[in-house]
């Protein structure tokens, strides 16, 4: 499988206190050619099964793309296997909305740190529009009522780490069936302050071991692959069509632009070519998330 990760726009309705989202000067959303000559691009290389990922910012703020995407490649790849997923904070589903994303069989992953201390974590960007935390819980109440299956992905800073087991006993009451905990990827030196413990973090996964719901950070994997980044599958492309190895390291490693014929691919480890030409793929071997092990170092050396 390749993976496809867009970042249909850098605009949010939240202000998250650690957000990943690279500093913008311009508010913008990625246009239909961007997305278009990504999936192109990917595609391009004997592809047959590919997932593709929307995030943001908040990527339901430009759901039209999505929608237009779908349409796209159910018209000009109906041969491959491809699967479509959004990342969002869900405080914006509606019942129409959620009405589309049952139509278009889009997975949904749903961001929320908790229940004690998300407001803290995740706010609104305007403060006048009130706790993100019940709205998030509304949209969770939504897709439930609507029998759409849906993750929960937490990211873990030592504000809500101490909340975690009663945070997944709730979700388990709800009838979540599966939750993915990121451990906080610093992107400026304010965020090292709000690092987890990470001997405590991984004392409370044991415990969570027995709990009846899906943890993915508990599964096995193989060596050397922690994901995607490590296999060269990974695409991640930003709103100005920028592409680097994956959300985490916008910013660092640019590999070019899917507009324009300067993409190139950086090599960390194996000297790899294709059909293409003299382009290497990004691949790393590591048996932990290199993209947060790199902005560590790189944050405590400056």
């Amino acid at each position: 499988m390749k993976y496809l990760i867009l970042k249909i726009t850098n605009k949010c309705n939240l202000n998250c206190i650690y957000c990943y989202n690279a500093d913008k000067n311009e508010i913008k959303d990625m246009d239909f050619k961007t997305a278009k000559n990504s999936i192109d691009y990917i595609l391009s290389d004997d592809t047959d099964k590919l997932k593709i990922q929307f995030t943001g910012g908040e990527p339901l703020l430009n759901f039209d793309l999505i929608e237009k995407v779908i349409k796209y490649c159910n018209k000009n790849y109906n041969d491959k296997n491809i699967s479509y997923a959004v990342q969002t904070n869900g405080t914006l589903l509606n019942n129409e909305l959620i009405e589309k994303i049952k139509d278009l069989h889009l997975k949904i992953g749903i961001s929320i740190d908790g229940i004690e201390v998300n407001d803290i974590l995740r706010p609104y960007r305007n403060e006048n529009n009130g706790s993100s935390t019940l709205d998030t819980l509304r949209g969770i109440y939504l897709l439930n009522s609507h029998n759409i299956p849906f993750g929960i992905t937490t990211v873990i800073t030592n504000k809500n780490l101490p909340f975690i087991k009663e945070f997944v006993e709730y979700l388990i009451a709800l009838g979540v069936k599966s939750i993915s905990f990121d451990l906080l990827k610093p992107k400026k030196k304010e965020h090292l302050k709000l690092m987890p413990n990470e001997e405590e973090f991984n004392k409370i996964l044991k415990e969570l071991n027995n709990y009846p719901i899906y943890i993915k950070n508990l599964q096995r994997r193989p060596n050397n692959i922690y994901c995607f980044l490590n296999t060269g599958d990974l695409l991640f492309v930003n709103e100005l069509g920028d592409v680097y190895p994956c959300p985490t390291l916008e910013g660092h490693f640019y590999m070019g632009n899917i507009l324009g014929k300067n993409l190139r691919f950086l090599l960390l480890e194996d000297s790899l070519r294709n059909d293409k030409g003299n382009i290497n793929i990004f691949k790393v071997k590591c048996n932990k998330c290199f993209a947060r092990e790199y902005l560590i170092n790189k944050l405590k050396s400056v």
